[in-house]
């Protein structure tokens, strides 16, 4: 039983560092987009500003050669936002870049790599603490083992019964907590 357990507790404490491992590979990756969508936001809003420079200055030309340069998804909500008659609605949106209107993919990426590595850390951290539960039920048996072959040592009848009461004890007590954890090959 203890050795059963201490290598269930082992392949267990590898689940759990392979699934925090993961967990920061996906973190890495929300990371890295989320500072790439901030990134092209900047660079949308930066032609958007321009095209709003240009449309104030009556520059037509201009003003369509900015919004021919957007982005696909700050085209997107550009048109959107044009659809709403900004300049003669008082009730639209003041820029394209409210989130019901722009709606970068990179951040949308971002997100989900943010919600994977979070499942991931729930996950790793479950498998830790059914090593963790593993390395108790090891102690125990250990310990039941261990008055087990103490007990008949004692001279004293009341001491041996005592001693190997305990042992019984943590020995039922790991069995029933060993029944209860899940099993890993």
């Amino acid at each position: 039983g203890t050795a059963w357990c201490s290598f269930q507790a082992a392949v267990w404490g590898g689940v759990s560092q392979r699934t925090m491992n993961l967990s920061a590979v996906s973190g890495r990756r929300a990371a890295a987009n989320q500072l790439q969508a901030n990134q092209m936001a900047v660079l949308d809003v930066l032609l958007f500003s321009q095209y709003m420079n240009a449309r104030a200055g009556s520059n037509a030309t201009l003003s369509r050669f900015y919004a021919d340069r957007f982005r696909g998804e700050a085209k997107a909500a550009f048109e959107a936002w044009m659809a709403t008659r900004p300049f003669e609605n008082a009730n639209a949106p003041a820029h394209p870049f409210v989130t019901n209107l722009y709606q970068p993919r990179l951040l949308a990426e971002a997100n989900l790599a943010d919600a994977e590595s979070q499942r991931l850390w729930q996950q790793a951290g479950e498998a830790g603490r059914t090593s963790r539960a593993y390395v108790l039920v090891t102690v125990l048996l250990a310990s039941a083992l261990f008055c087990g072959g103490t007990a008949p040592k004692f001279e004293t009848l009341w001491i041996r019964r005592a001693v190997l009461a305990l042992g019984l004890a943590a020995f039922v007590f790991a069995v029933a907590r060993l029944w209860l954890l899940p099993i890993q090959l």
